[in-house]
């Protein structure tokens, strides 16, 4: 949550300090949130069920375990139409991928693994803790943080400049030893795996130049906002850094975004 954190400071207050969650909209489409889950669930299973040599039908075991993740879902007419094809074909994407980066000397330390740091602020001690989707060990023996994604990826501007700082936090957290069961050791690459299994069914995005400049850039920017923000002066402004004008926030309402942006008035 530092990145809404940094682009939207009111949604932290609103959440966080008012106790506030948003409800489900009335016509949500309660298939379209599970889809996310879905994906990451399916791919977990399979990596830890595998996590050496894959078999020879390996793409058949995904698409199995794929079937039981999706369970009764796939009776919703929009999953078995539209999201079942898409999953199958980004099973044949992703089982490639792997084969190519296992043959070259890669290997998994760890899925949906856990992490704390603490870090030292005017306030105490504040707990940073993460979640890294997967953990690999590169053949030079460095790490490798993978993050699934099936929505947007940012751009690798925006994760230098610290706009999207996730997998660059979770990086300095491998560096530093904060997962369970992971040594300290440096980490060579942040990769973006965009997974949609639509016309092109995934996508790879490397970050390998200078990943620990921009882990460390991103944990010092973190201590110098916790440092901000434990002066109780601070305030919480709404939509600081969006990614986007047209995007929505949950708390936009109560910030009255609206009304604050018309503009037009003399103040």
């Amino acid at each position: 949550q530092v990145e809404a954190w940094i682009r939207d400071p009111y949604a932290i207050y609103a959440r966080h300090v008012l106790g506030l969650r948003p409800l489900d909209p009335l016509d949500a489409d309660p298939a379209a949130a599970d889809r996310g889950i879905i994906i990451h669930a399916a791919l977990e299973r399979f990596i830890q069920a595998y996590p050496g040599d894959l078999p020879a039908d390996a793409e058949d075991r995904l698409i199995a375990i794929g079937r039981e993740v999706f369970g009764d879902r796939s009776a919703r007419p929009g999953v078995r139409a539209f999201w079942w094809p898409r999953f199958e074909r980004l099973a044949h994407w992703f089982v490639d991928r792997e084969r190519r980066r296992r043959a070259a000397g890669h290997g998994v330390l760890a899925t949906e693994a856990r992490g704390e740091l603490g870090l030292a602020g005017p306030g105490g001690s504040f707990r940073l803790t993460g979640r890294a989707d997967r953990i690999d060990v590169t053949p030079a023996g460095e790490l490798a943080i993978i993050d699934y994604k099936t929505g947007q990826v940012p751009s690798r501007k925006q994760v230098e400049c610290g706009l999207a700082p996730q997998l660059s936090l979770e990086a300095a957290m491998a560096a530093a030893g904060a997962f369970a069961g992971i040594p300290p050791r440096p980490v060579a690459e942040m990769i973006y795996l965009r997974l949609t299994g639509g016309r092109l069914p995934g996508e790879e995005r490397v970050l390998a130049d200078g990943v620990a400049a921009v882990a460390e850039q991103a944990l010092s920017g973190l201590s110098r906002k916790v440092a901000l923000y434990d002066n109780p002066a601070t305030p919480y402004p709404s939509r600081r850094s969006p990614m986007f004008e047209r995007d929505v926030g949950d708390y936009d309402h109560l910030a009255r975004v609206k009304e604050w942006s018309a503009g037009g008035g003399e103040e």
